[in-house]
């Protein structure tokens, strides 16, 4: 048997669309077709564990940022301030966790993020 495959799911409960994103990623997980090797999701309720400097930078590296800045834009909720950096957007989440565009899953090992609108997005991070 293998070792499960663990990602982050950054979610706020009170989010409807982060909720149905996690419905479908738990129901995708459950389902042999969608991945052949084991998956595990650690939730992690952002407003009470915020992103730490390192993981916003980490993520938004992920999401290939620097080569294509626009990326920031989406990292970010639309009313949140102005960011065009991934500095200006650590910034941001250190003074307001809830400016994170929710839900977002992480695959840390194979440095991965999907930002899960529409919700559907989040299937792409289990997809082998």
């Amino acid at each position: 048997m293998s070792t499960p495959k663990t990602i982050t799911f950054f979610h706020n409960p009170k989010c409807s669309t982060s909720r149905n994103a996690q419905t479908l990623l738990q129901s995708a997980i459950t389902s042999t077709t969608t991945t052949s090797s084991p998956v595990s999701i650690e939730t992690v309720e952002y407003l009470k564990n915020p992103l730490t400097r390192t993981q916003v930078r980490e993520i938004l590296t992920f999401l290939d940022a620097e080569e294509h800045p626009e990326v920031i834009k989406d990292f970010l909720r639309k009313d949140a301030p102005k960011a065009e950096t991934i500095e200006e957007a650590q910034d941001v989440l250190e003074k307001d966790p809830a400016m994170l565009q929710r839900p977002l899953v992480v695959d840390w090992n194979a440095k991965k993020a999907v930002i899960g609108r529409p919700a559907e997005a989040v299937l792409e991070i289990i997809k082998d």
